[in-house]
């Protein structure tokens, strides 16, 4: 948590020291795209961390991360206008709902979140690059000209405009088939012996994106504890199911423990029936 709260934090300082310099200096060139180049990564940065950050929670993470991204790309570009500021809030919605879509894929984990905070140190090196050479290239232009630039057309506004709309309509429609998590997942375990209670031990997420590790392996002749860790996101009115083991049993918010006695060697399957999680507990027959 600690690597992720100081991703954010980081994305949050040089996203602002981004948006101070462009302030301070109003070089022209920001109106060719700078302002809301930054707002872009800047929203996928945070929304990719973001999603790591909070739990997989899409309505949490892209309200805080729409909000950032937005407060992020109108401030970066009021200094050159309001329709550069209105690009760069546009481009920064975009960016956090890329962002917190493609953070969400992913199974939760550090590299994840590295791999998003060191691509976008990278990312903000280069901008700043080009902005000190844009600049340099613009005071070089007022020295040898003094033609007034012109004014941009609205079309970046209103395509921008329209990737945001279709991107926020696309998430909000399928919000609910989005399979947060699913990619890096661990497909498979084995349960952990717990010599001081005798006892084989084995922890499965529930969440948006179903039973994780989906088959866990234990051996015969030693009680089972399966620990169902349900997370936030991943609904109410749920329900553990096993035909196989002859049980049904809700499923509440946070920890679940399940006690299977004198297991025999089989396949046993368990599974959610209102969201089709599906789960396979392998009993092996010691040798």
């Amino acid at each position: 948590m600690l690597l992720n709260l100081g991703s954010l934090i980081l994305i949050v300082l040089m996203t602002g020291y981004h948006v101070y310099d462009g302030l301070r200096q109003k070089w022209e060139s920001a109106r060719n795209g700078f302002a809301p180049a930054v707002a872009l990564f800047s929203g996928m940065a945070f929304g990719a961390v973001g999603a790591q950050t909070f739990d997989f929670d899409l309505t949490v993470t892209l309200s805080i991360a729409i909000l950032f991204a937005i407060v992020a790309g109108f401030l970066g570009g009021i200094g050159f206008g309001l329709q550069t500021a209105v690009q760069g809030a546009l481009a920064g919605s975009l960016g956090a709902m890329l962002g917190t879509l493609t953070g969400s894929l992913y199974y939760r984990s550090n590299n994840v979140v590295l791999v998003a905070a060191i691509a976008f140190i990278i990312i903000s090196f280069l901008l700043q690059k080009l902005a000190d050479r844009r600049r340099s290239n613009d005071s070089r232009r007022r020295n040898e000209t003094a033609t007034p630039l012109k004014k941009h057309a609205p079309a970046g506004t209103v395509i921008l405009a329209i990737c945001a709309a279709v991107s926020a309509a696309s998430i909000m429609v399928e919000k609910d088939q989005i399979r947060v998590g699913s990619i890096g997942a661990p497909a498979s375990q084995t349960a952990v012996f717990d010599e001081e209670n005798d006892l084989q031990v084995a922890s499965i997420d529930v969440s948006a994106s179903g039973f994780t590790p989906a088959v866990t392996e234990f051996k015969a002749g030693t009680m089972i504890k399966a620990v169902f860790n349900v997370k936030p996101n991943s609904g109410t009115g749920l329900k553990l199911v096993s035909s196989d083991l002859n049980f049904s049993a809700e499923l509440k918010p946070g920890q679940n423990i399940f006690l299977l006695n004198n297991p025999q060697p089989g396949t046993y399957e368990l599974v959610e029936p209102n969201k089709a999680y599906k789960s396979m507990f392998t009993v092996k027959s010691v040798k």
